[in-house]
């Protein structure tokens, strides 16, 4: 996969961006009914039920003020809608330790892989006269790095081989030099293996506490939709059947959005994102076991890269097994969500940032 163009790449501050001249002022033009709203806005879960509250609450202050459902009136609604932003900022941050914590372990897991394939062949090459330390490296291979338990089986069969080898080379006459690996631009040595291993397990447990940690504020951030959306349609219900003689009312609630009778497509999750694939520096995107794109007549992923004058202008279709980006240069941010799109509306998930670091080569 081809990578980016360089052009696009250059800094772009959002508030200094500015659209081309307006337009002459036209006369209004009104429709004989009143156009359905957001049906095809992008929007989150609950984004869609924000804006229906904030579309409700006039609507509730001026025509019902004295109603209260379940004893929750329009002061309630508000604080509903107030509440969102903070919750949503929770998840947010949640969500950047938690990709941070992932990153971390499929970091070490990937420099101990490297080390288990490589650093074998290196001794077999240096060391060839060597009977003792060519029957170690034999055995190395029984364990397969194709997966976490394999690597760090690998990892930990190989710490004392690849430490006998540099004793060995330092004993030839001449002596010869270490055997290293080189990544990331640093010389990899036992003791840098040994240091991975001992700290894999601390990088679990800490990903396990961040997991949790994002589940409690993804949790929460449900439950206050939930507990918002109920009180609205509640209200809605409540006041639209005792409105038959209310003309004023009526109208009012005609600009409240309502469910299509079309089910919205589903909200196509990111599990995760990482980076890899071409020269290490495509962003590799994952989805949830389970994940479908249901009703959806278009699914795709939405990226949005620096130097972009708008966001979401680049877009791949959404393959569930997995998603590879174009490679990005280091230190690119790039920002992505799911979009899905049927007759009712669209549907986004949460917005994930990566930013591609020097690979793991």
């Amino acid at each position: 996969m081809p990578d980016l163009p360089v052009g696009v790449w250059g800094v772009h501050r959002w508030g200094e961006f500015k659209w081309g001249a307006a337009a002459a002022a036209s006369p209004d033009i009104l429709p004989n009914q009143p156009i359905t709203l957001n049906s095809h806005t992008s929007m989150e879960y609950h984004e869609i039920t924000k804006d229906r509250a904030e579309k409700t609450l006039p609507v509730w202050q001026t025509h019902t003020p004295t109603i209260k459902i379940r004893g929750q009136g329009p002061v309630e609604l508000e604080a509903f809608i107030d509440g969102f932003q903070p919750l949503v900022q929770a998840r947010i941050e949640a969500q950047d330790v938690e990709d941070a914590a992932f990153r971390a372990v499929q970091g070490a897991l990937l420099k101990m892989k490297l080390l288990g394939v490589n650093i074998p062949t290196f001794i077999k090459i240096q060391l060839k006269e060597n009977p003792n330390i060519g029957k170690d490296v034999g055995d190395l291979y029984r364990a397969q790095p194709t997966s976490e338990s394999g690597i760090l089986k690998r990892a930990g069969m190989l710490l004392p081989v690849w430490e006998r080898a540099n004793a060995a080379l330092a004993a030839l006459t001449p002596p010869q030099d270490d055997i290293t690996l080189n990544i990331q631009g640093v010389a990899h040595t036992p003791a840098m293996l040994e240091t991975l291993l001992n700290s894999y397990t601390g990088l679990t447990k800490t990903l396990e506490q961040k997991s949790s940690l994002l589940d409690d504020a993804r949790g929460a951030l449900r439950s206050h939709d939930h507990l918002c959306d109920q009180v609205n349609k509640d209200w809605y219900a409540y006041a639209k059947a005792g409105a038959d003689n209310n003309a004023a009312l009526l109208a009012a609630l005609e600009t409240i959005p309502t469910e299509p009778s079309t089910q919205p497509p589903p909200v196509v999750e990111i599990d995760h994102v990482t980076q890899g694939g071409e020269e290490g520096r495509q962003p590799l995107v994952s989805y949830p076991n389970g994940s479908t794109i249901g009703n959806a007549t278009t699914a795709v992923v939405e990226y949005t890269l620096p130097g972009d004058a708008q966001p979401w202008t680049h877009s791949v279709p959404l393959d569930l097994s997995g998603n590879a980006l174009p490679a990005a240069p280091v230190g690119a941010v790039i920002t992505l969500r799911t979009r899905t799109e049927n007759s009712a509306g669209v549907r986004t998930s949460a917005p994930r940032t990566i930013t591609i670091e020097e690979p793991i080569v």
